[in-house]
């Protein structure tokens, strides 16, 4: 599962950075960046439910592991001849519907081979190995993107690395096994799975719990997607930035989460998911307010280095909490569920901040600073007022400590070890 995560992560990291920067070569408006960002955020959610129960229903995950991922990666090598935007934005929105496949069955994976002990430790380990495969492979396609040159000449090279990595990471999950179940059923009993794979509000009505995470992250995400399609905007009208210093925003952002990442999952075992999902809510108010501050990459640079805890926290968080909350044989549902809600919030808000810039834009003459600071300030308020609501959420789970009793036993030990006579 590790070298799954290696292969799929590198190739990730080769062209996924750089798609807003392939659009933006290829003449995209805010509001077509907009676009592109909303099918990034719709499409590998919106056949979760449908895929996530289809997986708990034969009881398998490999295979829609190896499909999805083969199929989705292979549309890489057609992203560099688009002739424009739209092309571009079509063909990024069939590989995330495609790719949408392996996002639950992955989770229900991950799941099926821990436990509550070990669970932490288990996804901070994932985790940190799939965050440096796509650091390596980010900082190596921004060196290899040259700043003049046509489309095929700039971004072939990453961009057929980067499907050639994920087919293979794929096709090595071969080696796992999976108990063989039988795979068929009567066409009406998959009818009947078929009308209730898209009815999924009963999940939300049963797990009051599951309900109130899902109320307030989707509101949350909502509000941060806002600003997700004009980023790309800021690094190159505002900041003038290369292809290698976007790089390294990437790498540093990635290389700052996955120096927590292992010692976040083991604080998790420890005091639970709730803690850090407060930490990593109010931590990210920050993020439009730097933004619009900015005038020098290695603003970006800074900002990126200090979310690293906050993002290590979120990865792990917030996956364990599903975990926690979701019935063992409703887990792949459960991921479903709560990433489809997640995709259809960041789908419209993608689109409204990007239509918001491009009216912002229009109001002030073109100047990017303010036209692109107001949609930051809209992010940022609405940030800091839903970040609130997050202190009403509850894990059901019992941990073996709390935040605040860790804490004072780090500072006893400092204290002790710190005035301890030499001897």
């Amino acid at each position: 599962m590790t070298a799954n995560q290696v292969g799929v992560n590198l190739g990730k990291g080769f062209a996924d950075p750089y798609m807003p920067y392939l659009a933006i070569s290829l003449g995209a408006t805010p509001a077509q960046l907009g676009w592109l960002q909303a099918f990034v955020n719709l499409f590998p959610a919106v056949m979760q439910v449908p895929w996530g129960k289809l997986s708990d229903f034969f009881g398998r995950r490999i295979p829609f592991l190896i499909v999805g991922g083969v199929l989705s990666f292979a549309l890489y090598f057609f992203m560099v001849g688009a002739m424009d935007a739209w092309q571009l934005t079509i063909l990024v929105a069939i590989q995330m519907f495609v790719g949408s496949m392996m996002i639950p069955t992955w989770s229900a994976l991950v799941g099926d081979v821990t436990t509550v002990k070990n669970r932490g430790s288990v996804m901070g380990k994932f985790f940190a190995a799939s965050s440096l495969a796509s650091l390596i492979g980010t900082l190596l396609a921004g060196a290899l993107i040259p700043e003049a040159g046509t489309i095929m000449q700039r971004f072939s090279i990453p961009f057929f690395i980067a499907g050639a990595s994920g087919i293979v990471g794929s096709l090595i999950l071969y080696q796992i096994y999976e108990t063989k179940r039988r795979l068929y059923a009567s066409p009406r009993t998959l009818f009947k799975f078929g009308l209730r794979s898209f009815i999924f509000i009963s999940d939300l009505k049963e797990n009051v719990y599951f309900r109130n995470l899902v109320v307030l992250n989707t509101t949350f995400n909502f509000i941060m997607s806002i600003i997700w399609p004009i980023l790309m905007l800021t690094y190159v009208e505002v900041l003038h930035a290369t292809a290698l210093e976007i790089g390294v925003m990437a790498v540093i952002s990635t290389g700052a989460t996955l120096f927590f990442q292992t010692k976040v999952g083991k604080l998790l075992d420890v005091i639970g998911p709730m803690p850090q999902i407060l930490i990593s809510r109010l931590a990210f108010i920050s993020v439009p307010i730097v933004y619009a501050l900015a005038t020098q990459v290695w603003h970006i640079y800074a900002l990126n280095a200090a979310l690293g805890f906050a993002s290590a926290m979120a990865n792990v968080a917030f996956f364990a909490y599903i975990l926690d909350v979701a019935p063992e044989e409703k887990k792949g549902e459960y991921f479903a569920v709560y990433n489809t809600l997640i995709g259809v919030a960041t789908f419209f808000g993608s689109i409204i901040g990007g239509y918001l810039a491009l009216y912002f834009l229009d109001y002030f003459g073109g100047d990017w600073v303010l036209g692109l600071g107001m949609v930051y300030a809209v992010s940022a308020v609405g940030r800091a007022a839903c970040a609130l609501w997050f202190f009403k959420l509850r894990d059901p789970v019992k941990y073996p400590d709390t935040l605040t009793g860790v804490t004072k036993k780090a500072l006893k030990r400092w204290r002790e070890s710190r005035w301890s006579p030499i001897r």
